[in-house]
C-alpha cells in the first residue's frame, strides 16, 4: 500500500509529505510486477474511476455499556503450535491476551492438521460429529461428515502460565478426497496444496464445516435451557480472505433460524492488503459447495439467486472473498489504525484497490470499517528470555515496562546504569545496560564461531522475513554494497519462498567478509535470539506491509530500523530525517535538558525522537537513498558509540517504544477489539 503523498527526494533522504504522480505509478509497476510473479497475470481489469472520500469516526472506549458475557471465536488458519508466520503470531497473542484480560470467553477454531497428534503438551479429545452438504460429480448433494476435536492452549512464559485457550479442530471429511484435507506434515507446509484435493477445495471444505461447528454453538448458546441460565451471545472473529466464505455460509444456514436462536456478530479482520485481496476460489469449486433450497424450493431458480448474491464479487469467473467478507460482516477491521483512516479519506492507494474500496467505503460510512493496529507479544520473544539470562545476555530489567506501560527511566538511572557498567561489567542476572547485553551478545556469536573477531566492533545489520518478492529483497545487493563500504555486517535470516534463493546465496559469496545467510529453519532457531539481541540495526525494505510485526521487534530488541516505512511502518517509526550532525547535536543537547529539568521522561521522549532511517523504495532513486540511509545510519551508530551514555539512552527508547506497544496496554487492541464486539452485536438487534 502507498502514500499518494509519497515520493519526492529532498536534501538526500526520501521526503514522505509531496505530492508525486510519477511515484504513485511507480508504486503500481512495481507491485504489479511482484503479483505477476507470484501469481500470474492478473484477470483484474484496473478501475480508472475516482473513489469518494469518507471522514473516519473510529472507536469511542466506554466499557459500562458492554454486555456482561460473550464468547469469541476467532477463525484462522494459524494458530499457537499451529503458527507459520505473522498471522499465526498474532492471532494467538491476540487470543491470549484477551482470555487474560477476563472480557469474553475464547476460543479458536482452526483445521485440525495431522501433525498436532505429534505436538507435545496438548491433549487433543473429540467433542462430535457434524454433517455438510457437498455435491458429487454428478452435481447432487452428497452428505458427508466430518469430526470436531478439542484441546486446551496454555502459553508458558517466565512469569507462569496463562489462562486456557479452547480450541476447536475442525477435521477432514470421511469421504475421499475430504479425507486429505489436512494432511501436513509440519506448520510450514500448512498452506501447501494436498496432491489428492486442490487448495480451493480444502478452504471451502474448511469454511462450509465450520460454519456448521459455529452454527452448532450458536444455537446451544441461544438456548437458555441448554445447560445455560441465559443466553450467550456469541462473536465470530474472521481472520483472513481464506476465512471470508464462512460468514456466507453462516448466513445462509441461519436464514430459517429458530425465533429464539440469536444471530451471532460477525467480525472480519484484514491482516494483508495484497496476498488476501488477491486471494480468489473459482465459480466452479464454489459451486461444488453450494446448498440447495437456499433462497427457493425451485432448484434453478435458487442456483441462480445463489449466484445473482455474489455477483459483485465475480472478476473473469473467479470470486475475490476480500471484499465479501467485509460486505457481509457487521464489523470489519484492519491491523493499522492510521492506514485504515488514510485509506478511507483518500490518502493512500494500493494495487487492484478497486477490488475492496467500495466495500470499505460504505462499510466507513456506518462507522463499521475500524482500524484496530496491533501489538506485540511481550511473554514469547523478548530481550529477557529465559535463554538469553541462560548466557547472561539478556536486558536489564525495566518492571514497568513489561506489564505494559511507557518506561520512564530518568536521566539519574542511566547514569547509575552506565557508572556499574564500567564498575562492575556484566552481572548475573542481566546485564547493566542495554549496550552492555548487545556487546555481550555478539561476543557470545563470536565465541560460537557465528562472527569473527573483526565483526565485534562493526554495527550489525540484522533482515528477518519470509525470501518473497513483496519484501523488498531486490535491495539486498545494494545493502550489501552500502554496509561492506560503511564497515558494517549484514545477516539475512529468513524462510524460502517464491524468490530465488540462490540469488539470496550468492551474495554471501560475493560479499564474503559481510553478508551470511541463514536459510535453515534449524539454524535460525539456534541463532535466532542471539542475533536479534545483538543487532544494532534491522533492515526492513518491505513493498508492502500491513502493521510490521518485524520492526516492532527490533525494537524491543534495541534495534534502529533501516525501513521503506511502507504501510502501517510508518504508524510507530520515526525517521531521522537527513539533519546534519551539528543540527542533531543541538536537538539531542535540548533534550537532554528537558530530561534534566524533569519536563518530560525519557518514555514521552521517545515518541519524538527518530527509531529508524526511512528510505522510498518506489523513487526512481530508490537504491540510492538507501546507501544514503545506511550511511547516515551506520555513521550515527560510531557517534553514538563514542558517548555511552547517550547511546543506552537512545537503546532505551527504541525499547520503550515497542513496550507501549503491547497487546493489553490501556486502551489499546484488546480494549478496542472488545468496543468493536460490541458494535456488532448491537448491529444484530432487531
Amino acid at each position: 500500500m502507498h502514500r499518494v503523498d509519497n515520493g519526492s527526494v529532498d536534501g538526500g533522504k526520501a521526503d514522505l509529505t509531496t505530492p508525486s504522480a510519477n511515484s504513485t505509478a511507480s508504486y503500481n509497476k512495481k507491485i504489479r510486477s511482484i503479483v505477476e510473479k507470484e501469481f500470474g497475470p492478473s484477470s483484474v481489469h484496473k478501475d480508472s474511476r475516482v473513489f469518494r472520500k469518507v471522514e473516519y469516526q473510529g472507536l469511542t472506549l466506554n466499557s459500562t455499556t458492554y454486555q456482561d458475557h460473550i464468547e469469541v471465536y476467532h477463525v484462522a488458519k494459524e494458530f499457537g503450535p499451529a503458527s507459520m508466520g505473522g498471522l499465526g503470531m498474532v492471532v494467538t497473542a491476540l487470543a491470549v491476551a484477551q482470555q487474560m484480560a477476563g472480557l469474553q470467553t475464547v476460543n479458536i477454531v482452526l483445521p485440525y492438521y495431522s501433525f498436532l497428534d505429534n505436538t507435545r503438551g496438548i491433549d487433543i479429545k473429540f467433542h462430535m460429529a457434524l454433517p455438510i452438504n457437498i455435491r458429487n460429480e454428478q452435481d447432487v448433494q452428497q452428505l458427508i461428515r466430518f469430526n470436531v476435536h478439542t484441546f486446551q492452549y496454555i502459553e508458558t512464559y517466565d512469569k507462569g502460565v496463562t489462562m486456557p485457550v479452547t480450541v476447536w479442530l475442525i477435521g477432514p471429511g470421511d469421504t475421499h478426497p475430504f479425507d486429505r484435507a489436512f494432511e501436513v506434515d509440519d506448520a510450514r507446509k500448512i498452506y501447501v496444496e494436498p496432491k489428492v484435493l486442490s487448495g480451493e477445495w480444502k478452504d471451502l471444505f474448511f469454511s462450509k464445516a465450520t460454519a456448521a461447528f459455529l452454527r452448532h454453538q450458536n444455537t446451544i448458546r441461544s438456548t437458555p435451557h441448554s445447560g445455560h441460565s441465559a443466553a450467550t451471545p456469541i462473536v465470530v472473529h474472521l481472520h483472513g480472505a481464506t476465512n471470508a466464505l464462512v460468514i456466507h455460509y453462516l448466513q445462509q444456514s441461519t436464514r430459517n433460524r429458530r425465533p429464539a436462536e440469536k444471530q451471532p456478530a460477525l467480525v472480519y479482520t484484514l491482516h494483508d492488503y495484497l496476498d488476501e485481496l488477491l486471494y480468489s476460489t473459482t465459480t466452479e469449486s464454489l459451486q461444488k459447495f453450494m446448498d440447495s433450497n437456499i433462497y427457493s424450493y425451485d432448484d434453478a431458480l435458487d442456483m441462480d439467486l445463489q449466484w445473482e448474491s455474489i455477483s459483485t464479487y465475480n472478476h473473469d469467473r473467479r470470486i475475490f472473498t476480500s471484499s465479501l467478507g467485509i460486505d457481509l460482516a457487521h464489523v470489519s477491521t484492519f491491523v493499522s489504525k492510521a492506514m485504515t483512516k488514510d485509506i478511507v479519506e483518500g490518502r493512500l492507494d494500493f494495487y487492484l484497490k478497486e477490488l475492496i474500496l467500495d466495500s470499505i467505503l460504505v462499510q466507513a460510512e456506518k462507522n463499521r470499517f475500524i482500524g484496530v493496529t496491533n501489538g506485540i507479544n511481550l511473554s514469547r520473544l523478548n530481550p529477557w528470555m529465559a535463554d538469553l539470562r541462560r548466557h547472561q545476555l539478556d536486558f536489564p530489567a525495566m518492571e514497568s515496562a513489561q506489564d505494559g506501560h511507557t518506561t520512564s527511566f530518568a536521566l539519574g538511572d542511566v547514569q547509575g546504569q552506565q557508572g556499574s557498567e564500567q564498575r562492575h561489567g556484566s552481572k548475573q542476572f542481566g546485564n547493566p545496560t542495554i549496550r552492555s547485553a548487545k556487546d555481550a551478545a555478539k561476543r557470545h556469536l563470536h565465541q560460537k564461531g557465528f562472527l569473527t573477531a573483526q565483526d565485534l566492533h562493526k554495527p550489525l545489520v540484522l533482515f528477518i522475513g519470509r525470501f518473497q518478492y513483496n519484501k523488498g529483497l531486490e535491495f539486498f545487493r545494494t545493502a550489501s554494497s552500502a554496509i561492506r563500504n560503511g564497515g558494517g555486517k549484514l545477516v539475512i535470516m529468513g524462510q524460502p519462498n517464491s524468490y530465488p534463493i540462490e540469488s539470496i546465496h550468492a551474495l554471501e559469496s560475493r560479499f564474503s567478509d559481510t553478508v551470511r545467510v541463514i536459510s535453515d529453519a534449524k539454524a535460525q532457531r539456534e541463532w535466532g535470539s542471539y542475533l536479534r539481541t545483538a543487532a544494532d540495526f534491522l533492515f526492513v525494505p518491505s513493498l508492502t506491509e500491513s502493521f510490521g510485526l518485524v520492526a516492532a521487534e527490533g525494537l524491543l530488541f534495541g534495534s534502529t530500523v533501516i525501513s521503506s516505512a511502507v504501510g502501517g511502518l510508518s504508524e510507530f517509526l520515526i525517521d531521522r530525517g537527513s539533519v546534519d550532525v551539528a543540527t542533531k547535536q543541538i536537538k539531542y543537547d535540548q533534550d537532554m535538558q528537558r530530561l534534566r529539568s524533569k519536563q518530560c521522561t525519557v518514555g514521552a521522549l521517545q515518541k519524538e525522537q527518530h527509531n529508524s532511517y526511512f528510505f522510498n523504495a518506489f523513487a526512481l532513486d530508490a537504491h540510492s537513498q538507501l546507501s544514503r540511509a545506511i550511511d547516515d545510519a551506520l555513521q550515527d551508530w560510531r557517534i553514538l558509540r563514542s558517548t555511552p551514555i547517550e547511546h543506552e539512552k537512545f537503546l532505551t527508547t527504541l525499547v520503550a517504544r515497542a513496550l507501549s506497544m503491547a497487546w493489553d496496554r490501556p486502551d489499546g487492541p484488546v480494549a478496542e477489539y472488545r468496543a468493536v464486539y460490541e458494535i456488532a452485536l448491537t448491529s444484530t438487534l432487531p
